[in-house]
Formats: C-alpha cells, sequence, structure tokens
C-alpha cells in the first residue's frame, strides 16, 4: 500500500504511461512493448514489467490515459447560455469533437475499436467511452426533455448516437476537420428530428 503513495513511483508510472500513449500514437498499439516504454521513459523493464506484468494490460493503460473523461460546462458558460441544454450539448460534443482532431485521440480511438473485435479488454474500453460520452449528455438531455425541447422517450444514448455518430464520421470516415458550426448542425439536426 505504501508503494502506491511514494511521489517517485507515482511519478515513474505517469512517465510510463506517457511514453506508453506517445508511442502508441506514433506506431500503433504495436509499438508499445515493455521495452520501448522503458526506453521512452527511461526507467528499467522491469520497472514497467512490475507496474503491468501483461503487455496487454500496458496497452490498455496507454488506452485508458487517451480517454480521459469529458469536462463538465464551465459555470460562466452554463450562465452565459441561461441554463439552456442546447448549449451545454453543443459544447460537450464540440469538446470531443477537439479530441477528435488530436492525433493521439485519432489513435486510441483506432487502436480501441480495432481490437475491440477480439479482446474482452478492449471491448470494455471500448463500451467505457460510448457510456462516457452518453454520461456527459445525460444532465443535457433530461434538461431538455424536461423542457419540451426533446420527446421524453430520448435517451442520452440515443442522442450521442445520433450526433457523435455523425461526427465521427465526418472525422474519421470522410477525413474533415470539425468545427463548432458543424456541431451545431448536427445537435440542431437531432433536436429538430426529436422534438
Amino acid at each position: 500500500m505504501e508503494e502506491r503513495t511514494d511521489p517517485r513511483l507515482l511519478r515513474s508510472r505517469d512517465a510510463m504511461v506517457s511514453a506508453a500513449t506517445a508511442l502508441l500514437t506514433e506506431g500503433g498499439l504495436e509499438a508499445v512493448t515493455h521495452q520501448a516504454v522503458a526506453t521512452r521513459a527511461g526507467v528499467g523493464r522491469a520497472t514497467v514489467y512490475r507496474h503491468w506484468p501483461a503487455l496487454l494490460d500496458l496497452r490498455l493503460a496507454a488506452l485508458e490515459a487517451g480517454m480521459p473523461p469529458l469536462p463538465p460546462m464551465p459555470e460562466e458558460l452554463r450562465v452565459a447560455s441561461g441554463g439552456d441544454p442546447r448549449a451545454e450539448l453543443v459544447h460537450r460534443l464540440s469538446v470531443l469533437v477537439e479530441r477528435w482532431d488530436d492525433e493521439q485521440a485519432g489513435a486510441v480511438l483506432a487502436a480501441v475499436l480495432g481490437g475491440s473485435r477480439h479482446d474482452e479488454g478492449m471491448r470494455r474500453l471500448r463500451d467505457s467511452l460510448l457510456n462516457q460520452i452518453a454520461d456527459a449528455l445525460r444532465p443535457a438531455v433530461a434538461a431538455a426533455v424536461e423542457r419540451g425541447q426533446l420527446r421524453s422517450d430520448v435517451t442520452p444514448e440515443t442522442f450521442a448516437m445520433a450526433t457523435a455518430g455523425p461526427l465521427f464520421f465526418q472525422r474519421f470516415l470522410a477525413g474533415h476537420r470539425l468545427g463548432r458550426d458543424t456541431v451545431d448542425a448536427v445537435v440542431d439536426a437531432a433536436m429538430r428530428g426529436w422534438s
């Protein structure tokens, strides 16, 4: 237990996770090995093995680090919008789109989606990502339903599919950079379809 609170161990663990995530971004999941992480982080290979004896666990740590939770809407933006749920939905999806424009996030997402077909750990990460998006939208979807801006049968999960899905398609399949105008249009289309 004491080991976990030792600041040196925490720093070396953070350095190893950062190294693993950088390797993932640069060379894909196959680039993340115990030796490569040790070299990049400036630690011994035994140190990496001590934290992650299995290679899959090391790779999952890199992937999880590349998928941090979406932050809440800043209070000043909430106040400026008058508490409009649409503004929060646009904000949350805009943060998601900004992440998707990041090279690291794209590499993480590609690895998770590719690996989820064959690996239970990757499936859990994929499900975690889907839940993270729905959970981020949950309060605003509930408020929009309460205000009559969305039908009562609209769930955060269905709203996420109707909005994040088209944004994902445009970013990763069509290769477009996404801006606030695109997010506005996708949110408006979903809200019109379910009002």
